[in-house]
């Protein structure tokens, strides 16, 4: 791993919100899985009660924590529309907007799980789920572009150090880069099954696998950006 010890990792890791997230919403859509999975067996009655009170305990509270962050998604949606590459601005600012929608609507709904307003659930979750589906479906698309110009300059960089000579830094940092495109692109593309599957459009246990998967991802990212980066080969 590295000279730092397992236990001053774990606190390190846990220092940063982010990170702490990760860690609630694995062990919050692996319950959620295991939910499903229990379901399609018998007697784990008193089980499935306790796990279906873990995922929503935990639901709820990951809404809290995201209380505001829609203002840092409008924010970046604003900052996209900068963007000179036509089809990336556009996806840029409809993944961005998107996200701040879906995030406005889940304020919206943790008030109304709390009973300080009075919302139709079904109504508003079915909005959250949409706002969130398209706010993927486009972060993904930009995803594998920029994975495929990331790509362009590894290769590019490469025949250049066999011919040319090169600095090794530069083809390191584009790999670094791609690494990180790579997750990005599988975490957000797992995550699409969970909005899929919330519409019906993707069986429950699809998303809540996918859902696991993504959030195990994100995990990673966290841990290289805190704890240990990722070193190219």
């Amino acid at each position: 791993m590295s000279s730092m010890s397992f236990p001053k990792a774990i606190v390190k890791f846990n220092s940063h919100t982010q990170a702490r997230d990760k860690i609630y919403r694995t062990v919050q859509y692996g319950s959620r899985f295991a939910l499903w999975y229990l379901s399609q067996q018998t007697g784990h009655s008193r089980l499935e009660e306790k796990l279906q009170k873990l995922e929503a305990a935990l639901a709820l509270s990951r809404k809290l924590f995201r209380m505001g962050n829609c203002l840092e998604l409008s924010q970046k949606a604003l900052e996209a529309l900068s963007t000179p590459h036509h089809l990336m601005r556009l996806l840029g600012v409809s993944a961005q907007g998107f996200k701040a929608i879906w995030l406005i609507l889940d304020h919206i709904i943790w008030f109304g799980k709390v009973d300080i307003i009075q919302i139709n659930h079904a109504t508003w979750n079915k909005w959250s789920s949409w706002s969130w589906l398209i706010a993927l479906a486009s972060a993904t698309i930009l995803d594998l572009i920029k994975l495929t110009r990331l790509q362009a300059k590894v290769e590019a960089e490469m025949l250049q150090q066999k011919s040319a000579g090169s600095h090794p830094e530069v083809l390191s940092q584009f790999k670094i880069e791609k690494h990180n495109m790579q997750l990005t692109f599988w975490r957000d593309f797992c995550d699409l099954f969970i909005p899929l599957s919330s519409l019906h459009y993707a069986n429950s246990g699809l998303g809540a696998f996918c859902g696991l998967l993504s959030s195990l991802i994100g995990f990673q990212q966290e841990w290289e950006k805190h704890v240990h980066p990722f070193k190219p080969k």
